[in-house]
């Protein structure tokens, strides 16, 4: 059974569904953490010389040469979404916004009675993503006379935090190695709702409606450990972080699909149907990947060279929350609605370089991927977030005694072809319900204003 749906109803609910797509938990490096570190892209993993070590390369907190209170903060952040319609299926749309955009603090708690050994504790925001987005329509489309209104909100954060341990050994070369011990603690609330009333020009009225929401919380461990090493003029590190070891968290599922008086088979004849149901206390399961990192360094004179690459292996299909059986209320079909998630393996590349223009001032640029892990060949309901991510970064740094600040603009540039399902139902094997699909055109420029101090 496919539920087809009129000119009118694909395009605004395209329009409206469309802004899911700020969820970026497919993409691994559009967070960066420390001052020069930010600078340089996040291609530092062999390279780090702040305590954004904690992050990048727990191994290298024991090589830098002064670790004191760190804050950095990306002070504000805009991003502009396009999104085209092909086929000439409406004008396209297009979401600009200017926010406060998170940042990463760590503070260092080494003492002489940890001898040789430091320790830090770090705290980041690992994803994020907060948005709600209304439309509102009144007027004649398709010889019909037409009011919707269809909303969107969405609110996810993970938010990591721990202790990071390391130890230098020191010679003729400097070995360092660390491990960083997180608890990540993830949020995550989706609705995605519609109501559209149809006057045709019998003046009969026909209502359809859908609401879909999913809601949970999870908390779980994992562990980044490294290894840094100094030669003279050359720098180098290796990185594996864990995949996560699940604690607890709980949510609930809940949908609501309902036609009244709607000829959406094109049949001549009303399609009513319900499909509705709420289920909660449900367990949270939530998967990452395992993650092994490289990074090198050299110097030339006035003139820094920075490299780093990090694989992540996939994650099967899973079931973030998952639903039990339910009866459809007309129909008589068995149903589910499992909130799903799977990510295919990723390797992301990055440089970045570093000019001394003079004692008190460094110039800084940088090039890296984000590409998505989303794995989209199977069906999914998570995040749609499968385009790649390019990110350039630029700016200086200012030295006075032991005040340094750090500034500059990060640009991050992505494209991709999406089709776009509109409220989708789980797939199962009696029946697989879902609102047209919409191919579309998607852009989007994401511009960060940079700021830090290091003390």
């Amino acid at each position: 059974m496919k539920l087809a749906t009129s000119f009118f109803f694909i395009i605004s609910l395209f329009n409206f569904l469309s802004y899911s797509l700020f969820a970026q938990d497919a993409h691994y490096w559009s967070q960066t953490y420390g001052t020069r570190s930010t600078l340089l892209g996040g291609a530092v993993i062999g390279s780090v010389d702040d305590l954004g070590a904690t992050f990048y390369n727990p191994g290298k907190l024991s090589l830098t040469d002064d670790p004191n209170f760190l804050f950095s903060a990306r002070i504000f952040e805009y991003n502009n979404i396009s999104i085209t319609p092909e086929k000439g299926l409406g004008e396209g749309i297009s979401k600009q916004s200017f926010r406060p955009s998170p940042g990463f603090v760590v503070a260092n708690l080494t003492g002489e009675w940890l001898g040789k050994s430091r320790l830090a504790f770090s705290f980041l925001t690992r994803q994020t993503f907060n948005t709600r987005l209304k439309t509102r329509f009144v007027g004649e489309l398709d010889m019909k006379s037409v009011s919707n209104e269809i909303l969107f909100e969405g609110d996810s954060d993970e938010l990591w935090g721990g202790i990071t341990w390391s130890y230098p050994f020191k010679g003729e070369y400097e070995v360092g190695i660390g491990i960083t011990n997180y608890v990540a603690v993830r949020t995550y609330r989706t609705r995605n709702s519609v109501n559209i009333q149809v006057v045709d020009t019998s003046n009969n009225v026909g209502q359809l409606s859908g609401i879909r929401e999913f809601d949970y919380y999870n908390v779980r461990l994992l562990w980044k450990a490294g290894i840094g090493f100094t030669f003279e003029s050359i720098k180098f590190g290796l990185t594996i972080t864990t995949p996560s070891l699940n604690l607890f968290g709980s949510g609930e599922t809940d949908i609501n699909l309902n036609s009244i008086g709607i000829d959406a088979g094109g049949n001549l004849s009303p399609d009513d149907f319900l499909i509705s149901d709420f289920q909660k206390d449900l367990p949270s399961i939530y998967k990452s990947s395992l993650a092994i990192g490289f990074g090198a360094y050299y110097k030339f004179i006035d003139f820094k060279l920075h490299f780093a690459a990090e694989y992540y292996s996939n994650v099967d299909e899973f079931n973030v929350l998952t639903s039990n059986e339910f009866q459809s209320q007309t129909g008589g079909y068995t149903l589910t609605n499992h909130l799903t998630h799977a990510l295919n393996p990723v390797l992301n590349l990055g440089f970045g370089f570093e000019y001394y223009i003079s004692k008190k001032f460094t110039a800084f640029g940088g090039f890296v991927t984000d590409f998505s892990a989303l794995n989209t060949s199977v069906k999914t309901n998570h995040s749609i977030s499968s385009w790649n991510i390019y990110h350039l970064t630029g700016g200086g740094s200012l030295s006075y005694e032991k005040l340094e600040i750090t500034f500059g603009l990060s640009l991050g540039l992505a494209n991709d072809d999406l089709s776009i399902p509109l409220v989708p139902l789980s797939p199962s094997d009696e029946i697989n319900i879902y609102f047209q699909q919409q191919s579309t055109k998607f852009s989007s420029l994401r511009l960060k204003f940079i700021f830090g101090l290091t003390f």
